[in-house]
Parts: structure tokens; sequence; C-alpha cells
């Protein structure tokens, strides 16, 4: 089944699963409308409240952003009647089936259909809805936005709740000026093209003059050959002659075509280049437009943790490409959380350490030249203990303990940006999976950036990233392995070096090449790619080497063409995040190519020399084939049980399902899993109880739990840790390539 096909899949069942819930919903509204005894008035409300949540789910799994915002505004005044926080009053029910018929009419549409009209209704509604008193649930915040430079924090709130940025932006005439002035210039280039189109068809007529002359003069050759007469070749004789010099005068012809062609080509490639420039300038946008929903993100992380963070911000007027503005929005909120979550401490560890109560955060923008800007994220917190980054890299089997002790201060906190590296106890979808930092610097080198970390130890830590103004082409090399063309960056790129086969060795069952005194691993670039395998021939290899220090890796490839400029086409939809791929970008022939993603052919690599290749990656010793992973998997939607199986079977796992914590439990008693993901809120069981009751049989007690869940107050994912989680996962920021990651650590 092919990722498209696999989302109307989604899709269909997400339409038919969102019916039910909300058949349930209109007749929970009408029971509660007319139940007057208050026993039965509070089951239908936790019914009702449930039905909500789900559906809220459900459309989260699909990317529906515009049911779940009219959902979540749903479950807020539920989740008020189930606390009894507020008078259910008559006219709130008016509100709530008005977003009930809502959602019906959205589910007909698909989310790229909901027009201005559906548009201006979802906002009416959820304003509606939060005019009654707020609720104090975790994913309904009560507390108004903090003031922008500084104040304490509130309830977290997950990052994806941060918008997006804007679609439309207001443009200063000067700006449209200067483009219509290079637009215009184009017909110059128009007249120019028609001027070359027209010499080229002269040059064809010419050339077909040439053809019939010398098509008759062969003939009368072809007669004096017969022996018809001298005339023949008296006319041949003649021919030669006109046709030195016609010849002579194409050459001119085409010289001068050539000429003009070459200076036309500077001229219009500098034209071009204007205009691209002056079109960049249309999709900047100031840094504020990011910046300003750090304010509320601080003061619901702040007041989570029961800390006081004064946020400062500066540089809001900075512009930036509106592209790399939108893919610095989560790796700035993940430094952000980070600084937050480990860098800044509670209020009494301040003041035992003579610090003042309240942390200082500071976010701050400055233009380095015309084509740099740089961001500097800083805290005044404990600052990094680089021993516990040196220990965590150990564990991690990233270096011996002999090698981090060796390190540097530099090269150890360099080791932060290394995937699996955590000084966290836990697994949360802040902490834990050592991923965050590893995605953060994987972004940002996308965009042609750098990232680099300052510490002082009890004083505080500071990001600095320098990213490009705009997005620009960058330099790669074109290679191919199994038939097919690549493209690799060639920032990440060490050397390119041929390699005679016979000098390949193998140490513990990896083959290796010597570089510098060094051995390096080899992988071969069609088995990390899981490419079709084709037969090697030559004397030589070329392999390029990437990574950089004692970290590398050598990849064969099958010919190293050449290096030339690329523009990074994006994917789109569904296929956000594809493991080994940057992107597409079309070559100078009009064939596309893949642009592979450095970071993960050297983490691809890894594990395929650990599975011992991928021809032998099923096969243990003797051949024997090595046992599927079992998982199982519960949730109480539909919807989400078919997102998690098809995204764990396609990584290869056996998947199985059940419905609640009940039936799981059952399951997990009559066969063996090595592994269960829950959901939290569930009928009969929820997660929680289900985690403890795994924790508490002798059996299952060393099984793997993780949590899949929208519940995501650290509250939640303490009583998760609590109950023997071993990791927690917040639906809002979940991520497949997170989520596979945490499971591989796992098992």
């Amino acid at each position: 089944m092919t990722d498209e096909e696999f989302l109307v899949q989604l899709r269909e069942a997400f339409a038919i699963e969102a019916t039910e819930h909300l058949e349930a919903m209109t007749a929970g509204l009408l029971n509660l409308e007319k139940e007057l005894v208050p026993a039965r008035r509070t089951d239908l409300v936790e019914t009702t409240f449930r039905e909500a949540h789900s559906l809220k789910g459900a459309a989260r799994a699909v990317n529906r952003t515009d049911i779940e915002s009219v959902c979540q505004a749903l479950e807020g005044i539920f989740a008020q009647w189930k606390r009894k926080d507020t008078k259910v009053m008559p006219a709130t029910f008016d509100v709530l089936n008005r977003a009930l018929d809502l959602v019906t009419r959205l589910l007909r549409l698909p989310d790229v259909a909901t027009g201005a009209g559906e548009r201006a209704e979802i906002v009416n509604i959820v304003r509606d809805l939060g005019g009654v008193p707020a609720p104090a649930s975790p994913e309904a915040p009560a507390a108004p936005p903090a003031a922008p430079e500084a104040g304490p924090a509130a309830q977290i709130a997950p990052a994806d709740d941060a918008p997006p940025i804007a679609e439309t932006v207001r443009l200063p005439m000067v700006k449209l000026d200067a483009l219509l002035r290079r637009a215009e210039e184009m017909i110059a280039v128009k007249l120019i093209v028609s001027r070359h189109a027209a010499e080229l068809r002269g040059l064809g007529g010419v050339l077909e003059a040439w053809r019939k002359e010398w098509a008759m003069v062969r003939g009368l050759t072809r007669a004096g050959s017969a022996g018809q007469g001298p005339a023949s070749w008296e006319k041949l004789g003649d021919f030669l002659e006109w046709n030195q010099s016609y010849m002579r005068s194409v050459e001119k012809r085409c010289a001068a075509l050539a000429s003009a062609a070459a200076q036309d080509e500077r001229g219009i490639g500098t034209l071009i280049d204007d205009l691209l420039d002056e079109t960049k300038r249309l999709v900047m946008l100031p840094f504020g437009t990011l910046l300003d929903v750090f304010p509320k993100l601080v003061r619901d992380l702040s007041r989570a943790q029961g800390k006081e963070i004064a946020l400062s911000i500066r540089g809001r007027e900075v512009e930036i490409d509106k592209r790399i503005l939108q893919e610095m929005k989560d790796p700035l909120i993940h430094l952000v959380r980070n600084s937050i979550d480990h860098g800044l401490e509670p209020p009494a560890e301040r003041t035992a350490a003579h610090k003042a109560a309240g942390g200082k955060l500071t976010l701050t923008v400055s233009q380095l030249d015309g084509s740099k800007v740089e961001i500097v994220v800083a805290d005044d917190g404990a600052g990094i203990d680089v021993e516990k980054v040196k220990a965590a890299a150990v564990r991690a089997d990233l270096c011996s303990v002999e090698e981090a002790s060796a390190l540097s201060e530099e090269a150890a906190l360099a080791l932060i940006f290394d995937s699996g590296v955590s000084t966290s106890p836990i697994l949360t979808e802040i902490s834990g999976r050592g991923l965050g930092m590893a995605i953060v610097r994987e972004k940002i080198e996308k965009l042609g950036g750098q990232i680099r970390i300052e510490t002082v130890r009890g004083a505080g830590t500071t990001f600095r990233i320098v990213l490009p103004v705009t997005l620009a082409t960058f330099k790669g090399i074109l290679v191919t392995a199994g038939g097919q063309s690549f493209v690799i960056p060639t920032v990440r790129i060490e050397r390119i070096v041929r390699v005679r086969r016979k000098e390949i060795c193998t140490v513990e069952n990896r083959e290796t090449i010597a570089l510098d005194g060094q051995v390096v691993a080899l992988a071969r670039l069609d088995e990390v790619l899981e490419l079709p395998a084709r037969p090697e021939t030559g004397v030589f290899v070329e392999v390029v080497v990437l990574g950089s220090a004692e970290k590398r890796i050598g990849f064969a490839v099958e010919a190293v063409l050449n290096e030339l400029e690329v523009l990074v086409k994006s994917i789109g939809k569904p296929l956000f995040r594809v493991r080994n791929v940057a992107g597409a970008t079309i070559l100078a022939s009009g064939a596309p190519a893949v642009i592979l993603n450095t970071d993960d052919l050297l983490r691809s690599a890894v594990r395929l020399a650990g599975a011992g290749g991928r021809r032998g990656a099923n096969a243990g010793e003797g051949g024997v084939e090595k046992r599927v992973r079992q998982i199982l998997v519960t949730d109480d939607s539909i919807t989400s049980r078919m997102l998690l199986k098809n995204i764990l079977e396609s990584a290869g796992y056996a998947v199985t399902t059940a419905i609640d914590g009940v039936e799981a439990l059952t399951t997990l008693k009559s066969r063996d899993f090595d592994l269960l993901v829950s959901d939290v809120e569930m009928p009969r069981m929820d997660g929680f109880d289900l985690t403890a009751k795994v924790r508490a049989d002798q059996k299952l007690a060393h099984l793997p739990v993780v949590l899949v869940t929208a519940l995501g107050t650290r509250e939640h994912q303490e009583r998760g840790i609590d109950v023997g989680a071993s990791a927690y996962i917040v639906k809002s920021s979940f991520d497949q390539s997170n989520l596979l990651e945490v499971i591989r650590k796992l098992l």
C-alpha cells in the first residue's frame, strides 16, 4: 500500500469514527438538557467529555486542525462541568449545538477546501465557547498571555500550539516597484530569445540550401563515374569552390551567434539573479512574527514547573526569509524548552546558590551582515555539566571512558548534538530521548546554518545560531548508487577517495578502509538506502567520506559524477520526514535526483553495521532468521490505532491492537510481546492503571511501556513515570521518527 492510499484509508476511517462521536455527543447534549438527576447528569457529562476528547485526538491524527480546534473548545466546556466549576446554563447548550453542527459540515469537506465562511465560524464558535469561564484543564489554559518582556508562567502548552507563520504579508510599495521593474526587463529577455530563435531558423535554411546543392552535385558525380562525360567533374569542382566559401560564411554566422548567446547568457543570468533577489525580499518577514509566540510558551512552561522566569526578546524587527522562519520554529521552541527544563533552576535552588529567585531567559536576533543573522538563546541557569555529557556519551556507546576523559570541553559539548546523548533520567516528549538536539542541529544545517554552545557552570548557557538571510542554492556532489542518481551536500563531505578493492579490509565483520593511518568504517550506499544490489566491477571503488574527526564513515558509490549547484525542493504531504532523504532537486538534464540527509546516512550506516549488513540483517547464526519484534498497541480511537499500526508495521514490527486497558492486559497474559504502546485516556482501564498492573505482574514487569497521549502536563508525565512507564510521548508534538527512535532505544 502506498502512502497516498494509506492516507485515503486513514481519512475514510476517521470520517466513520467522527460520525459516531458526533452522534454520541448530540445525544448526550439532548439528554443533559432534560436530565435532572445529579448522578445521571455526572455520567452524561463524563461520557460526552470523552467523546469530544476522542474526536479531538482522531482529528489530530489525520491533521484536521479545523475540527481539532472546535473539539478543543468543546472539551474545555465539558471539563468545567465535570469539575462543577461553572453552572450549566441553557444558553451554553445553544453554542455547543452550533459547534456540533459546524463540525458536521467540516467533516464533509477536506481541510484544504475549508472556506473563509467556515474559518470565520470556527473563530466565532471558539470565541463563544471561551466566553464561558475558561477551564483550568491542561489543554485549555485560562490565564491571559504574559507580557512580552517578562512575567511568570502558567500551565504547559504544547509546542505545536504555536501559530504558524502567516501565509499573507503586507508589502511596501518600494519592494513591489522594484520587482515590477525587474519583471519589465524580462521583456528584453523575450525579445532576445525570439531573435536567437529566428537566427537559428535562418541558419537552418542556409544548411537546407547547402543540402539541395550537394544532392544535385552528388547526382552529377555519379553520372561522371558512369562515364557520361567530363562536364560532371567540372561542375563538381565548381561546387567544391562554392562549398568552401559557403561553409566559411556559415562558420562566421555560427561564431557570431555563439558570441551573442554567450553575451546574452551573462546578461540574462544577471537579470534572473536580480529578479530572484527582489522576489526573495518579498517573502522576508520580521522575526517578531515568530518570537511573539514565546512569551506565552515561557509563561506556561515556567508555571507548570514552579519556576519564575523573566523573558527578554530583542531584534523583532530583523527580517529573514519566511521559509527559514517557519523551519526555525521547532528548533527555537526546543531550545527554549531545554533552557526552562534543564537550565533554569527552581527559586529555592537559585536562592541557595546566592542567585536571584527569578531566572532570566533572553532571545536576541541581530544582523551580522547583509547575508547572515545570528540568533542567541541565553539563560542564567546552572549551565551544562560537561562530565554528565561525557557519561551520557559513554552510555550511548559513542565513545569509551578513556576517550571521553580525553575530550576537551568544546568537543564534549558538541556531543549534545549526537542522537542518543541525554542527561535526563526519564523519557518524555521534552527530555530523555537524546533526539531533540540532534534534530535541532539537523534542521539548522539543512538551512545552511551553524549552531554552537557556550556554557559556564553555575552561570548559564548560551546557544548561538548563525543562519543565511534567504534560502539559497548549495553545493552538492552528484553520485550514483543502485543505478540511481543522488546528491550529497558538500558541506558534510570530508573527502572523496578512490580505493583499490583489494585494500578493503574486514575488521570484526565490518568492511573498513585506511585513511591517514586511521581505520574508517566502509558502508555501501546502495545497502544503506536499501536498493537492489548490482554487480561490482573494476579495480577501484569510489568512496565518499562523511563526518569529521574520529566520527567518519566512508560510503562506497558506483560513480562520482560532478559537483553542482543544487536548489532544494522539499517533500510534500504526507512524506514530511523520510529517513535518509533531505529533499529533491532537478538536474540540468531535467531528471530528478534525491538529496540525501547526511546525518541520517551516518545513523543508518551504524545500524546496518550492527545488523551485519542489509543482506544479512534478518539472519542470525547459521542462517536462522531473527524473530520479528512483537508490539501491542492499545487505543480506544480506531484512527489512532490504524495510524500507529501502520507506522510500526512499516518499520518491520509485528503489531497487535487492543481497544482499552482491559483487553490489552488480557492479551498480554495470553501471548508474549516485546513492547506495549498505549493511550492514557481509555474506557474501563486507562493507560496509567494498565502500566501499573503490568509492573505488578511478575511475568510482565520488565516489558517496556510507551505512553502516547494528549495529556501533556508535567504532573501527568510524572504520574506516568511513577507507575513505571518507560517513555511518555505527547500527541501534540508527535513525530513518527521520534516514536521509532524511542522504541529502538527500548528494545
